[in-house]
């Protein structure tokens, strides 16, 4: 029985990977953004540094122009209903930014990722990081009184391993790396979201058995 779902964002509901480069390249500031994301896969500075060093590459930008228009992949509305009308508790979560929540909040129960900050003129002034890791849906689950062999999860990249480990229904959506695709019980590579709903409509039905 699924009782909540899981559910990245960038890569799986959005067809841009990261929110973060998406905004780069709106506003042209790519260049320095591979400095920033060079300098933390080589460990000279930590996720929260990263974050802050990144955002401050729009400081001073107009809150309009970080939060652009974003195009949900083809089934991805079709998906969150099919959860809702079902009684699942959805959980979006996401480690890029908060403007990807706009076009889907009406259909999730939480939305979780990181959000820019604005002064009373409504400019960019930094970030907060509330998800440096997703090691955390677990408290939520536990306050939801959902246990782990009642969550879907849905996931493409090495951020969402622990979830995907740890749900009893787990499926790897284009999975970035080989040890996502092992990991996951489903692999699913389509350029829409179809192809999970129909395996969701299956576990639903009772037509697929998971140990």
């Amino acid at each position: 029985m699924i009782r909540a779902a899981v559910l990245d964002v960038d890569g799986v509901l959005t067809y841009f990977r990261s929110a973060w480069m998406h905004l780069h390249r709106i506003l042209g500031t790519d260049a320095w953004a591979t400095i920033n994301r060079d300098a933390y896969r080589a460990g000279l500075i930590n996720y929260r540094d990263w974050a802050l060093v990144d955002a401050l590459l729009w400081f001073g930008v107009p809150k309009t122009w970080v939060e652009p228009p974003v195009t949900l992949r083809k089934g991805a509305v079709e998906l969150l209903k099919l959860l809702r009308n079902n009684g699942i508790r959805v959980i979006a979560l996401s480690g890029g930014l908060n403007y990807t929540e706009v076009p889907i909040k009406d259909y999730v129960d939480y939305f979780i990722s990181n959000e820019l900050i604005f002064d009373e003129d409504y400019s960019l002034i930094s970030v907060k990081v509330n998800v440096e890791s997703k090691d955390f849906i677990k408290d939520l689950l536990g306050k939801l009184g959902v246990t782990w062999d009642q969550v879907l999860a849905v996931g493409d990249s090495d951020m969402d391993l622990p979830i995907l480990k740890s749900a009893r229904y787990s499926i790897a959506y284009n999975p970035l790396s080989e040890e996502v695709a092992n990991t996951a019980r489903v692999i699913i590579n389509s350029d829409t979201l179809y192809p999970v709903i129909d395996v969701i409509n299956a576990i639903l039905k009772g037509d697929v058995y998971v140990k």
